[in-house]
C-alpha cells in the first residue's frame, strides 16, 4: 500500500467521513474505505471513482500533489517501465536536472555515444571554434585534413593568403618526408607553390597540408567551417569531445541545453529506479494527476492514509 498525508479536512467535507471513521480504515486503501462506505449508504462514497479518481483537480487536492513527497511516494512505488514512460512528460529544464544524478565520466560517456551534430551543439555551446582547435592535439587537427569533403579549391585560395616564408618552411618538411633529404634555404614564390600543390594527387596533397605549422592549419579549418559548419563532423568523435572533459560536470550538463528532449529523456533513462523515481517528481502536479487518472487507475488503487 501507498502511504500518503492526504488532505482529511477533504474527505469530511466532501464524503462525510471523519477523523474517527478514517481510524478505522487504517489497514485500507482509500479506494475500499470508500467502497465501504458506499456499502453502508454513503451515497457521496458511492460516487467517489467519477467525482475524485477521475477529475485531476480532485485528486490534486486530495492526495496533495502539490506535495513533492506525496508525489515520490507514488512516484516510488512505480516500475522501469512507468517510470520511462513518465520522464517524457518533464520540462527540458528538469531533464537537465536529473543528469547530474551521474557522474561526470558517465555524462561524458552519454555524450559520446550521440550523433556527432549532436555533439556539436553541446561543444560549441561550450567553446569558440578558435577555443576548441587550440584546445586539442596536434594529430586530431592532422585527421582532418584526411577527409575527402573538404574543397581544394577553396583549401589553394587560403594557401595563397599565407606568407611566402612560411609556404617555403611547409614544402621543406614535406619534401624532406617525401625524399628523405633536406631541402635547405628553399625559395619558392607562392605562386610555384600553389601550382605544386595543385599538380599533387589526393594523399600526397592531404600530406602537403599536414606539414603547414599548427597555425596556418587551424586558420585554414577556420576558413573551411566559417563556409561549411558541417565540415566540424570530419573531426573524430574523440576530438569533439575532449575539450568538454575539461569542464565540472554543471558546465557540462549547461551546455547540454540545446539537445532536442528525446535525447535528454533517453539519458535520464539510464538511471536507476530509485533516482528516476526523484528525477519524475518534478513533474508538474496536475499533469502527473490527469497521467494517474488515465493510465494508472492500479496505482491510485493502492493509496491509503498515512499520518493520520
Amino acid at each position: 500500500m501507498i502511504r500518503l498525508d492526504i488532505d482529511l479536512s477533504y474527505l469530511t467535507k466532501n464524503f462525510q467521513i471523519g477523523t474517527q471513521r478514517v481510524n478505522e480504515y487504517s489497514t485500507k486503501s482509500i479506494d475500499e474505505m470508500m467502497e465501504a462506505e458506499a456499502a453502508q449508504g454513503n451515497t457521496q462514497a458511492a460516487s467517489f471513482q467519477e467525482d475524485v479518481l477521475n477529475d485531476p483537480k480532485e485528486l490534486v487536492k486530495l492526495f496533495k500533489l502539490q506535495s513533492a513527497r506525496n508525489r515520490y511516494a507514488i512516484l516510488s512505488n512505480m516500475n522501469s517501465q512507468d517510470l520511462e514512460y513518465l520522464v517524457q512528460f518533464l520540462e527540458p529544464g528538469d531533464l537537465l536536472m536529473g543528469l547530474m544524478f551521474f557522474t561526470k565520466e558517465k555524462i561524458l560517456n552519454l555524450i559520446y555515444d550521440l550523433p556527432k551534430d549532436k555533439i556539436c551543439s553541446i561543444l560549441f555551446n561550450a567553446f569558440s571554434p578558435e577555443q576548441f582547435l587550440k584546445m586539442i592535439p596536434e594529430k586530431e587537427i592532422n585527421k582532418f585534413f584526411d577527409s575527402d569533403k573538404l574543397d581544394k579549391n577553396q583549401i589553394l585560395d587560403f594557401v595563397k593568403t599565407i606568407p611566402e616564408d612560411k609556404l617555403n618552411k611547409m614544402m621543406e618538411k614535406y619534401l624532406y618526408k617525401e625524399t628523405g633529404k633536406l631541402q635547405e634555404n628553399l625559395n619558392m614564390s607562392k605562386e610555384q607553390v600553389v601550382k605544386f600543390m595543385d599538380q599533387l594527387e589526393p594523399e600526397k596533397f592531404k600530406s602537403a597540408l599536414k606539414c603547414f605549422e599548427r597555425e596556418e592549419k587551424m586558420g585554414l579549418i577556420l576558413e573551411l567551417t566559417q563556409k561549411d559548419p558541417k565540415l566540424f563532423m570530419e573531426f573524430s568523435k574523440n576530438a569533439l569531445t575532449m575539450p568538454l572533459a575539461q569542464l565540472d560536470k554543471g558546465e557540462i550538463v549547461k551546455n547540454m541545453n540545446k539537445l532536442e528532449p528525446e535525447d535528454l529523456m533517453k539519458m535520464v533513462n539510464e538511471l536507476p529506479d530509485d533516482i528516476l523515481a526523484v528525477v519524475v517528481t518534478q513533474i508538474d502536479p496536475l499533469v502527473f494527476a490527469e497521467l494517474l487518472c488515465k493510465n494508472f487507475q492500479d496505482v491510485l488503487s493502492e493509496i491509503g492514509i498515512g499520518n493520520i
